[in-house]
């Protein structure tokens, strides 16, 4: 891959974003992270000198500087997550939404090719009416994520029928891998894992029913890649394993390799979350020749690993 063309990572040193730009500097590409705080915390990784780290917030000013030269956009960013959305839905719209449409302006006219965008498969549908859920199926959020999210899905969607930018959606589902944030409850399969480990009680919202398709970071970091080039009709994808597994078996799952029960409380259901959410993938496989390859078992082995090294660093 010549080494002269550039990606823009817009959220690039979130958890996603940290994983995707050392992929993409191992393939070759110039990579530019633009992000709030710029280059991340925490312990310095040796690749980081290797990219440019821009703070700047998405709508701002300072974006325009950043894609200068850029071929491909990765819109990764958000302030919120489907947990907090609701509490301010005002906050979560302006935050996310026009700050995205000012960056997709400034992107199409600043000579960008692409923009790909992580959008969110476990919360765009809504309540499913069938398992697994396939792109075509309605698209009712009850959450606010949801709502930013499907916004900016159709900003896209205008923007390429005017002829002004073009762009690939990936619905990405439940999303979990090493070096997530650990001690906090946002990613379900990390943060049990963590708990497990250092023997913390783990806290779940309803009574565990509630079942989720989890996808290693590994896997989408590879949809993406195949985006890049992704020459098809398609543009909007569904990216996850297919299948679901409720809270309790998640539970069971790394219970049994820890080698003991684990202490858990249930706290009252929330609102916004449904019962069920897998997504049907033969769209991926068809158009961009992407199927997951990290089964939940192996993912778990390799989360609890890290997890491990994390308590046994701060023991």
């Amino acid at each position: 891959m010549p080494s002269s063309r550039t990606c823009v990572v817009f959220g690039g040193n979130g958890f996603l974003g940290q994983h995707l730009c050392q992929r993409l500097l191992t393939d070759g590409y110039n990579v530019r992270s633009v992000s709030r705080t710029g280059r991340p915390k925490g312990e310095v990784q040796s690749w980081w000198s290797d990219m440019e780290w821009i703070k700047a917030d998405l709508g701002a000013e300072a974006s325009r500087s950043a894609m200068a030269g850029a071929e491909v956009i990765f819109h990764l960013a958000s302030s919120t997550h489907p947990c907090t959305s609701n509490s301010d839905a005002v906050f979560d719209l302006q935050s996310n939404l026009i700050g995205s449409v000012q960056m997709l302006k400034r992107a199409s006219v600043s000579g960008v090719q692409r923009v790909i965008f992580i959008s969110s498969g476990g919360t765009v549908y809504g309540v499913p009416r069938q398992i697994p859920i396939p792109e075509t199926h309605p698209t009712d959020p009850i959450c606010s994520y949801g709502i930013h999210k499907l916004a900016i899905e159709k900003y896209l969607y205008l923007f390429r029928t005017l002829g002004e930018l073009d762009s690939i959606v990936l619905r990405v589902s439940n999303l979990y891998g090493e070096h997530q944030n650990l001690d906090k409850p946002l990613g379900a399969v990390s943060h049990f894992a963590y708990r497990a480990a250092t023997g913390k009680t783990v806290e779940i919202w309803g009574d565990g029913t509630i079942r989720r398709d989890y996808i290693h970071v590994d896997d989408v970091v590879n949809a993406f890649r195949k985006a890049i080039t992704y020459r098809g009709p398609e543009r909007v994808f569904n990216i996850g394993t297919g299948r679901s597994v409720s809270l309790n078996q998640l539970l069971e799952l790394i219970g049994q390799r820890v080698d003991r029960r684990l202490q858990v409380t249930y706290a009252p259901a929330r609102g916004f979350d449904v019962l069920d959410n897998a997504l049907e993938i033969t769209r991926a496989a068809r158009e961009l020749g992407w199927t997951p390859s990290i089964r939940l078992e192996a993912g778990l082995d390799r989360v609890l690993r890290s997890s491990l090294c994390v308590q046994q660093e701060c023991a």
